[in-house]
């Protein structure tokens, strides 16, 4: 038997520098299909997937921020509320590595110690320049779990990652009495996000 959650949803967000692949990461935890031509995400989208862990049915809402600059101001109001973040870097541009440097510390002042982090480093299907004990060191050094990855290329890790994650965090929300749902307002205004293309295609 599964025992449903009224639709509340978990909130995921992913952060870090424009063109590592945030957008593609996304759509291919959602079940859609990598796309070579996406283009920067201005502002941020969200899309949902349940799944099912320990027979209880989640909803993980995943939102997808911008990487530029200008937007910077407003992904720190897209942090609040969420259960788990998620730093991505790609593995053939240092630079965007150095970068993360912004994203943790707006993540963690906001967050603080009451939400899990995940490190990934995505296309890996490119000449890496940054290896994997790199980006192992810097997931310890921000408290994070750890994945390399490439989206294009993508054989389910991803997803693995998310649920490993979601775990985590129902294991630490027990433990320590975390709210586990994001709050309605929160669900409402990333719904007002989603393009009428991803309700039809998103799980």
């Amino acid at each position: 038997m599964i025992y449903d959650t009224e639709n509340k949803d978990i909130k995921i967000i992913l952060l870090g520098e424009p063109g590592v692949g945030k957008t593609n990461l996304t759509n291919i935890f959602c079940n859609l299909k990598f796309n070579p031509s996406t283009k920067p995400t201005i502002s941020k989208s969200a899309l949902d997937k349940k799944v099912i862990i320990n027979k209880i049915s989640y909803n993980i809402q995943i939102w997808d921020t911008a990487g530029q600059e200008k937007y910077r101001s407003l992904n720190n109001i897209f942090i609040k509320d969420s259960r788990i973040c998620i730093f991505v870097y790609d593995v053939s541009n240092p630079k965007s590595l150095e970068g993360l440097s912004y994203w943790v510390k707006s993540a963690k002042e906001i967050l603080e110690n009451k939400a899990i982090y995940g490190l990934v480093g995505n296309k890996i299907d490119l000449e890496p320049k940054i290896n994997q004990e790199e980006g192992e060191k810097c997931a310890k050094d921000i408290d994070a779990f750890f994945l390399q990855c490439s989206a294009k290329n993508d054989k389910g890790n991803f997803e693995e990652f998310i649920i490993k994650l979601v775990n985590e965090f129902l294991r630490r929300s027990k433990l320590e009495g975390w709210e586990i749902y994001a709050k309605e307002d929160s669900v409402n205004v990333s719904a007002a996000s989603f393009t009428k293309e991803n309700k039809k295609k998103c799980c």
